[in-house]
């Protein structure tokens, strides 16, 4: 089977599951009798690349890594933009691996509603979409007999969706608790340890963690968009960002980490979800636990959530210190759930 893949979004995660399926192609090739090709490639700044045989992905990844863009790759070079390259691509699935936008999931929602609508299976690892226009998403990609999955949106490469749709058949979940931004809590852990705010913000930085402009962790947007698409996947809550309370980590001064660690407690942005008289109320803020809670141990960059259901209890899930690896690798997990479900003609 021959898979053809048009990628739009091309930065740290698109590049990352580039190298993991030249690393993967063999393996690919013996045990799953799969090929996968890169056809086409969409970025905003780094010019865009359209074919209709396979991409030197060696030849892409040394481009931008030495030159920064495509410009140097003429022979599949074009102008078009995303949503012309999707529906005039011979992919048969899209990947959106656009940025976050926190005021609208756009313009990564249109680029799946036309995948969608053109009868291609969409991978995204963007979490706007499922924050903004899930339900919708969900409905057109039925309409249309195709597969759209989402697992790189929350918690990197962690299987949260997936455990969810596959071992849990029958559940409901009543509430979902988590620390869900990586940044904010290193940056509440680094303050615990005595550094200031800034100085832990400029740390996450040099580590890759925290972007230039890193409001969007800080005051708590990410983890409303990240516990948004939580709740519209698993509570079924048709909610956007804009409908959680939201309260970020910006105003979380030393002095109280300082007592809250004389107190034998931690400070944590927890995102939460409950459902309470038929309706979903979604909250970020800060608040304090302590060593009984599953939150106690989860420092630095990790991230973990608590899913209470009604048949299996309390279940918690725990990623610890993750990199860009697992972000790609949720997209490339998700290509093969596809794949699987290509070749036995379920959705």
């Amino acid at each position: 089977m021959i898979l053809r893949l048009a990628i739009i979004g091309f930065g740290n995660v698109g590049q990352e599951l580039a190298r993991m399926l030249l690393l993967k192609r063999p393996w690919l090739l013996r045990s799953k009798g799969l090929d996968i090709e890169v056809v086409a490639i969409s970025t905003r700044s780094k010019g865009s690349l359209m074919s209709e045989s396979g991409l030197d992905l060696d030849r892409v990844l040394m481009e931008i890594g030495t030159k920064g863009d495509l410009k140097g790759y003429p022979d599949s070079h074009t102008d078009l933009g995303p949503l012309d390259i999707i529906s005039k691509t011979v992919a048969d699935m899209v990947l959106e691996l656009t940025t976050l936008d926190i005021e609208s999931g756009q313009p990564a929602t249109d680029h799946i509603t036309r995948a969608l609508g053109n009868g291609m299976d969409v991978v995204t690892a963007n979490k706007g979409p499922i924050a903004f226009a899930y339900c919708e998403l969900r409905a057109l990609a039925r309409s249309r007999g195709v597969r759209f999955r989402f697992e790189g949106t929350v918690m990197d490469g962690t299987p949260v969706f997936s455990l969810v749709e596959k071992t849990l058949p029958g559940i409901q979940v009543a509430s979902i608790h988590g620390i869900l931004n990586s940044t904010s809590n290193f940056v509440l852990s680094e303050m615990t340890r005595g550094k200031t705010a800034q100085d832990a913000i400029k740390e996450a930085q040099a580590r890759g963690i925290a972007e230039a402009d890193p409001s969007l962790d800080i005051d708590g947007w990410d983890a409303a968009a990240k516990i948004t698409a939580l709740a519209n996947v698993l509570m079924d809550a048709r909610k956007t960002p804009n409908d959680v309370d939201r309260t970020g980590v910006r105003d979380v001064t030393s002095k109280a980490l300082a007592a809250a660690k004389a107190n034998g407690t931690k400070i944590k942005l927890v995102a939460s979800a409950t459902m309470a008289d038929g309706d979903v109320r979604l909250v970020v803020k800060p608040v304090t636990v302590g060593p009984d809670s599953p939150f106690w141990s989860v420092d630095g960059t990790s991230s973990a959530i608590t899913i209470q259901t009604d048949l299996m209890g309390e279940l918690t899930i725990l990623e610890k210190d993750p990199a860009l690896t697992q972000t790609a690798y949720a997209v490339f997990s998700d290509i093969l759930h596809i794949v699987e479900s290509i070749r036995s003609g379920t959705l």
